[in-house]
């Protein structure tokens, strides 16, 4: 049976010729060790309790911040990883349109040596075809002569 206050205040017992009923006083005394060994007992299994739960939630505080200090590590690879991947990248962009730029310059360089090379063909074929008509202008005049 559960003791309140309320029982406590209001617990009256029987006089008898020298007092209280010793046997009442005694059965309510017990009534209220009874009680109060129970209600230590919560206590004890309450306090328990709560430094389990306060190891629980210290537990998931250290775990709260090893997972922030992870997050911000990851974070601060991930930027640096980015930076690299940047840099990296700008640099072969940079080698490309180098590569791009000497192959516009061969390119440009080979086109010149076909237009000389053009040039001068077109300057031998004028010469050979000087040198031919002077060869049958000769021939011509030679036979020219012959037939007189």
């Amino acid at each position: 049976m559960s003791i309140t206050p309320l029982d406590i205040q209001e617990k009256t017992f029987s006089s008898g010729l020298f007092g209280y009923n010793k046997d009442e006083v005694e059965s309510f005394l017990e009534e209220v060790a009874e009680a109060l060994k129970e209600l230590q007992k919560e206590n004890n299994s309450l306090k328990d309790e709560v430094a389990r739960l306060q190891k629980e939630i210290e537990t998931l505080r250290d775990q709260e911040k090893l997972i922030r200090e992870t997050l911000i590590k990851a974070e601060k690879c991930a930027e640096t990883v980015k930076d690299q991947a940047e840099k990296e990248a700008a640099l072969i962009v940079s080698q490309a349109k180098e590569e791009a730029q000497r192959l516009l310059n061969q390119a440009e360089q080979e086109r010149e040596k076909i237009r000389a090379d053009i040039e001068n063909l077109r300057q031998e074929k004028q010469r050979l075809l000087l040198e031919l008509k002077a060869m049958l202008s000769s021939w011509q005049n030679f036979l020219e002569k012959l037939e007189v």
